[in-house]
């Protein structure tokens, strides 16, 4: 073959196979920038420029939660879980207001009862607020098993004690108390916990750790379930405000 003849047969190549690879230049750019296909239960790869969100739920065991971060108002409305606060704080606005953030009872004298969410048995409240002044009997305090006025269990601080009360058809009595100093206008945390007939509490000063163990402990079977609240006792200068409640199911003693 002359040289002449050689150079057009090895230029016809060159052609030929500059086509085929324009031809299939985009499928092989697609295999090599593909992302690895993952192993069975391995986790896809992204790029570094996709974000991955995960919703925020709230928890399975969440019954009730109110912040009371919402404008003035009188009674206290729909708390903060978008629930609607029931008994008192739902037809006493002369008691019950939202006031600076806080949920605020006053003007009293007398007792009276806020609720939130629906019934059930094991549970537990968590509940911070502060009174201006522990005299006659004035008292902050978080009920469990709330069925109506007459039936209840409740935890209260009076300023000098920490007590466990039941009330049941209509009367109350003291299960368990414990020395408790309380200082006005001081905010305080609640928790008070049932699991079967067993009711459970403490309490401290909402700016120091929360104590490690139970301060109360007694057992009662008078009152199956009911619903989880707020009750106080005011008297006429009495001034409560409460800035969160929170009430859980309860599946053990911890």
């Amino acid at each position: 073959m002359s040289t002449r003849a050689l150079g057009f047969t090895l230029l016809a190549i060159l052609v030929i196979g500059g086509l085929i690879v324009s031809f299939f230049m985009e499928t092989i750019e697609q295999a090599l920038t593909a992302p690895p296909v993952p192993r069975a239960g391995q986790t896809p790869i992204t790029g570094a420029a996709t974000k991955v969100v995960t919703p925020v739920q709230q928890p399975d065991h969440l019954l009730a939660r109110d912040t009371f971060q919402r404008r003035d108002q009188r009674l206290w409305g729909t708390a903060s879980d978008g629930r609607a606060w029931s008994g008192d704080a739902s037809k006493n606005g002369n008691i019950f207001s939202i006031n600076a953030n806080t949920g605020q009872i006053a003007n009293g004298p007398g007792a009276f009862n806020a609720l939130l969410g629906q019934s059930n048995a094991n549970s537990e409240v968590t509940l911070t607020g502060s009174v201006n002044r522990f005299a006659g009997g004035a008292n902050l305090g978080a009920v469990l098993r709330w069925n109506d006025p007459n039936n209840w269990y409740k935890v209260l601080i009076d300023g000098t004690r920490l007590s466990i009360l039941k009330r049941f058809h209509g009367t109350s009595v003291t299960l368990i108390s414990t020395p408790f100093k309380a200082q006005t206008d001081t905010m305080y945390t609640l928790r008070f916990r049932v699991i079967g007939a067993t009711l459970f509490a403490r309490a401290w000063r909402s700016d120091v750790t929360e104590p490690a163990n139970w301060m109360l402990t007694v057992s009662d079977m008078a009152l199956p379930n009911g619903q989880n609240g707020v009750r106080v006792l005011l008297q006429k200068d009495t001034v409560i405000n409460i800035t969160a409640f929170t009430a859980t199911t309860a599946s053990s003693a911890m």
